[in-house]
């Protein structure tokens, strides 16, 4: 089958990439991207994209089976504006036109533990996260919405910036009280990839449900990484 992928530069990206290379189900990968991964295999193409919000030129590459779309950027580093058009215009603009050429394809969207649908809140990603899963849902029942908490590296010998390193530890004592705060980066990846290849009974899924969607995989040595 065919998957794309956004954001596969980032963190959570690299490794839903590095799976879907791996996977023998999946027979192409089309990784949009505003600049290259330096990751050759004959089942990649990698394009270059410079507005997320035309898809013109690449319309016959964009009709798949799926697609993951983890493509973010943390709303410190913009402008309220350019935030909402990267969480919201670019993730409506690819689902529609994606859909469009198949409606039967799976879109799987990584939101975050704060969405609110009701845009309810002081944060502004947690508005916007929720508007964009909101608006997503109409479209298809075959849209999928993620909020995964803390994201963790699946190697805890992994290196991070300063940030989520303290927030590793932290997460580290809360997970003892609680599975609502953390997730693994490898658990979230194969989550995403199992629900786009074969879809799934529940359409929005919180941190809780993504780790325990791996107790179906206990056998595989994919969650043992």
């Amino acid at each position: 089958m065919k998957i794309v992928i956004t954001g596969a530069t980032g963190f959570l990206g690299q490794e839903v990439l590095k799976q879907l290379l791996a996977d023998a189900a999946v027979t192409e990968v089309v990784s949009l991207v505003r600049r290259p991964a330096g990751i050759t295999n004959p089942k990649l193409k990698e394009l270059v994209l410079n507005d997320f919000l035309d898809y013109t030129a690449i319309a016959a590459d964009m009709e798949a089976d799926a697609c993951i779309w983890c493509l973010g950027v943390p709303q410190g580093q913009v402008t309220k504006e350019e935030y909402i058009r990267i969480t919201y215009d670019y993730a409506m603009q690819a689902a529609g036109q994606m859909l469009a050429l198949n409606p039967r394809l799976r879109f799987c969207f990584v939101s975050g533990a704060s969405a609110s649908q009701e845009e309810k809140g002081i944060s502004l990603q947690g508005r916007i996260k929720g508007r964009t899963e909101r608006e997503l849902a109409k479209l298809s029942n075959n849209v999928f919405l993620f909020r995964p908490a803390f994201i963790k590296p699946g190697d805890k010998h992994t290196p991070r910036p300063l940030i989520p390193t303290i927030a590793r530890y932290v997460t580290n004592l809360l997970d003892l009280f609680s599975e609502a705060f953390s997730i693994k980066v490898t658990t979230l990846a194969a989550c995403l990839i199992d629900v786009a290849k074969n879809g799934g009974d529940n359409r929005l899924m919180n941190n809780i449900a993504i780790r325990h969607y791996q107790d179906k995989f206990d056998n595989f040595n994919i969650w043992n990484h």
